[in-house]
Protein backbone atom coordinates (compact mmCIF):
# COMPACT_ATOMS: atom_id res chain seq x y z
CA UNK A 1 0.00 0.00 0.00
CA UNK A 2 2.70 2.34 0.87
CA UNK A 3 4.09 1.78 -2.63
CA UNK A 4 1.31 2.91 -3.92
CA UNK A 5 1.22 6.13 -2.36
CA UNK A 6 4.81 7.44 -2.66
CA UNK A 7 3.62 6.60 -6.64
CA UNK A 8 1.16 8.63 -6.08
CA UNK A 9 2.73 11.66 -4.52
CA UNK A 10 5.49 11.44 -6.95
CA UNK A 11 2.97 11.74 -10.07
CA UNK A 12 1.31 14.92 -8.14
CA UNK A 13 4.74 16.36 -8.18
CA UNK A 14 5.47 15.80 -11.42
CA UNK A 15 1.82 17.43 -12.63
CA UNK A 16 2.60 20.75 -10.45
CA UNK A 17 6.20 21.17 -11.96
CA UNK A 18 4.85 20.79 -15.09
CA UNK A 19 6.85 17.47 -16.43
CA UNK A 20 4.03 15.36 -16.34
CA UNK A 21 1.25 16.66 -19.05
CA UNK A 22 -1.98 14.45 -18.79
CA UNK A 23 -3.42 14.81 -22.46
CA UNK A 24 -6.65 13.27 -23.01
CA UNK A 25 -6.29 10.18 -25.77
CA UNK A 26 -7.62 11.18 -29.27
CA UNK A 27 -10.87 10.04 -30.74
CA UNK A 28 -10.66 7.77 -33.43
CA UNK A 29 -11.31 9.06 -37.25
CA UNK A 30 -14.18 8.71 -38.34
CA UNK A 31 -14.14 6.82 -41.73
CA UNK A 32 -17.13 7.17 -43.73
CA UNK A 33 -16.71 4.55 -46.20
CA UNK A 34 -16.79 5.07 -50.13
CA UNK A 35 -19.33 7.79 -51.24
CA UNK A 36 -22.71 6.20 -53.04
CA UNK A 37 -22.49 6.61 -56.92
CA UNK A 38 -26.08 7.21 -58.17
CA UNK A 39 -27.14 5.81 -61.37
CA UNK A 40 -27.74 8.58 -64.06
CA UNK A 41 -28.85 8.25 -67.48
CA UNK A 42 -28.46 10.51 -70.62
CA UNK A 43 -31.85 10.12 -72.99
CA UNK A 44 -30.39 11.59 -76.09
CA UNK A 45 -27.51 9.24 -75.87
CA UNK A 46 -29.29 6.04 -73.94
CA UNK A 47 -26.39 5.21 -71.53
CA UNK A 48 -26.18 4.96 -67.75
CA UNK A 49 -23.60 6.11 -65.48
CA UNK A 50 -22.73 6.04 -62.29
CA UNK A 51 -21.75 9.25 -60.59
CA UNK A 52 -21.57 10.67 -57.30
CA UNK A 53 -24.39 12.53 -56.10
CA UNK A 54 -24.68 16.32 -55.79
CA UNK A 55 -27.19 19.01 -55.16
CA UNK A 56 -30.23 19.36 -56.86
CA UNK A 57 -29.48 22.38 -58.67
CA UNK A 58 -26.01 21.14 -59.99
CA UNK A 59 -26.51 19.03 -63.18
CA UNK A 60 -24.47 16.12 -64.13
CA UNK A 61 -23.02 16.39 -68.09
CA UNK A 62 -22.79 13.40 -70.05
CA UNK A 63 -19.53 12.88 -71.27
CA UNK A 64 -20.45 11.44 -74.28
CA UNK A 65 -22.79 13.94 -75.74
CA UNK A 66 -22.09 16.75 -73.33
CA UNK A 67 -25.89 17.26 -72.50
CA UNK A 68 -27.37 17.27 -69.29
CA UNK A 69 -27.58 13.55 -67.46
CA UNK A 70 -30.78 12.68 -64.99
CA UNK A 71 -30.69 11.68 -61.78
CA UNK A 72 -31.95 8.37 -62.10
CA UNK A 73 -31.96 6.33 -58.47
CA UNK A 74 -29.44 3.78 -57.29
CA UNK A 75 -32.23 0.76 -57.63
CA UNK A 76 -32.13 2.08 -61.71
CA UNK A 77 -31.08 -0.76 -64.83
CA UNK A 78 -30.72 0.60 -67.78
CA UNK A 79 -32.37 -0.82 -70.93
CA UNK A 80 -29.93 -2.16 -73.71
CA UNK A 81 -28.66 0.92 -75.77
CA UNK A 82 -30.27 -0.82 -78.54
CA UNK A 83 -33.56 -1.20 -77.18
CA UNK A 84 -34.93 2.10 -77.99
CA UNK A 85 -38.61 1.75 -76.99
CA UNK A 86 -37.32 0.54 -73.33
CA UNK A 87 -35.68 4.09 -73.02
CA UNK A 88 -38.44 6.24 -74.09
CA UNK A 89 -40.65 4.33 -71.80
CA UNK A 90 -37.92 5.21 -69.03
CA UNK A 91 -37.87 9.00 -70.21
CA UNK A 92 -41.49 8.49 -69.87
CA UNK A 93 -41.64 7.80 -65.89
CA UNK A 94 -38.78 10.03 -65.61
CA UNK A 95 -40.57 12.67 -67.25
CA UNK A 96 -43.87 12.15 -65.12
CA UNK A 97 -41.61 12.39 -61.72
CA UNK A 98 -41.24 8.41 -60.81
CA UNK A 99 -37.08 7.95 -59.70
CA UNK A 100 -35.97 4.21 -59.25
CA UNK A 101 -34.40 4.07 -55.58
CA UNK A 102 -35.14 1.51 -52.70
CA UNK A 103 -35.59 -1.97 -52.44
CA UNK A 104 -38.48 -2.64 -54.37
CA UNK A 105 -40.75 -3.11 -50.94
CA UNK A 106 -43.62 -0.95 -51.61
CA UNK A 107 -47.09 -0.97 -51.31
CA UNK A 108 -47.84 0.02 -55.42
CA UNK A 109 -47.97 -2.07 -58.38
CA UNK A 110 -44.65 -2.73 -60.81
CA UNK A 111 -43.76 -0.26 -62.84
CA UNK A 112 -44.74 -1.11 -67.16
CA UNK A 113 -42.95 -3.70 -68.86
CA UNK A 114 -43.35 -2.05 -72.06
CA UNK A 115 -43.94 1.24 -73.74
CA UNK A 116 -47.20 0.55 -74.62
CA UNK A 117 -48.37 0.62 -70.79
CA UNK A 118 -46.96 3.33 -69.67
CA UNK A 119 -50.65 5.29 -70.41
CA UNK A 120 -52.23 3.07 -68.83
CA UNK A 121 -50.28 3.07 -65.40
CA UNK A 122 -49.91 6.66 -65.74
CA UNK A 123 -53.64 7.17 -65.62
CA UNK A 124 -54.06 4.24 -62.27
CA UNK A 125 -51.74 5.27 -60.53
CA UNK A 126 -51.25 8.58 -60.03
CA UNK A 127 -49.75 8.81 -56.58
CA UNK A 128 -47.38 5.96 -56.77
CA UNK A 129 -44.87 5.63 -54.37
CA UNK A 130 -41.78 6.08 -56.49
CA UNK A 131 -43.66 9.09 -57.75
CA UNK A 132 -41.71 11.70 -55.55
CA UNK A 133 -41.04 14.50 -58.11
CA UNK A 134 -43.13 16.92 -59.90
CA UNK A 135 -43.34 15.76 -63.61
CA UNK A 136 -40.70 17.86 -65.98
CA UNK A 137 -42.81 18.77 -69.28
CA UNK A 138 -39.66 20.02 -71.34
CA UNK A 139 -38.73 15.70 -71.02
CA UNK A 140 -41.94 15.07 -71.72
CA UNK A 141 -42.06 16.60 -74.63
CA UNK A 142 -38.95 15.73 -75.82
CA UNK A 143 -39.70 12.41 -75.23
CA UNK A 144 -43.33 12.68 -77.66
CA UNK A 145 -41.10 13.91 -80.23
CA UNK A 146 -38.25 10.82 -80.26
CA UNK A 147 -41.39 8.77 -80.31
CA UNK A 148 -43.03 10.38 -83.50
CA UNK A 149 -39.73 9.77 -85.22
Amino acid sequence: MAVNEEKYRRMELRKETGTRVITPPEPPAYNRGPEYLIAHACFSCCKSFKQPDKPEDERNICPDCGRIVYRMGRSFTAPKKSDLKQWRKVQLLYAEGFRFFGSGMHDGPKLPAKLSDVEIFLKDNPHHPLKVAAPNQALKIEAQKTLSN
